[in-house]
């Protein structure tokens, strides 16, 4: 006899909240809400962390430099509804369109770009994931690609895509598409 099937668990995006601030994945290791459904993150390795330490400088340095009062936050989650919480390497956002007393992931209207870094994850960052943000309305979303050494920048979010890719290798000044600010990846 065949064992039954059982649908995955959906959650809310309370649920989810909820679970997370009572610790529920403590054991568990690092997860994040798609399509209401809790899906495992793979674990950090050395080459992702030190190109996510380098973009974490990076857009720092852009951000100062362009005046913007956006802040940036690495590894932290994000609350586009509808069951997409997903925890980003990099996010930039505006502070103004939040809450002043957010405690929790950022809401994902005042979220101005994400920056993914892919080692192991790159099917996934340009597959499903890029069609979650774009479903979500993010307006700037980028892939850094570790083994192919580039940096993958979407824009322009329509119907689960992205109409704007536009490709730069790691070295080269890598402007933003949204936003009046340029990284220095030289550090890449």
């Amino acid at each position: 006899m065949n064992a039954p099937v059982r649908p995955p668990l959906i959650l809310t995006d309370a649920q989810f909240e909820d679970m997370t601030r009572r610790g529920a994945f403590v054991k568990v290791g690092r997860v994040e809400l798609r399509g209401g459904v809790l899906t495992p993150m793979s674990p950090v390795h050395l080459s992702h962390s030190n190109s996510q330490l380098a973009l974490i400088m990076a857009v720092q340095s852009a951000l100062k430099s362009s005046g913007l009062a956006f802040r940036m936050n690495p590894e932290i989650s994000i609350a586009f509804g509808g069951g997409f919480q997903p925890t980003a390497d990099i996010v930039v956002w505006d502070p103004a369109l939040a809450p002043a007393d957010v405690d929790g992931p950022i809401p994902g209207g005042a979220v101005k770009l994400v920056i993914e870094v892919a080692d192991a994850s790159l099917g996934d960052d340009l597959g499903d994931k890029l069609a979650d943000y774009a479903n979500a309305g993010l307006p700037e979303y980028w892939v850094a690609d570790v083994r192919g050494r580039l940096i993958l920048r979407h824009e322009q979010p329509v119907a689960g895509a992205y109409k704007v890719r536009a490709p730069l290798l790691f070295g080269q000044p890598a402007p933003a598409l949204t936003l009046p600010m340029t990284l220095d990846t030289t550090g890449l």
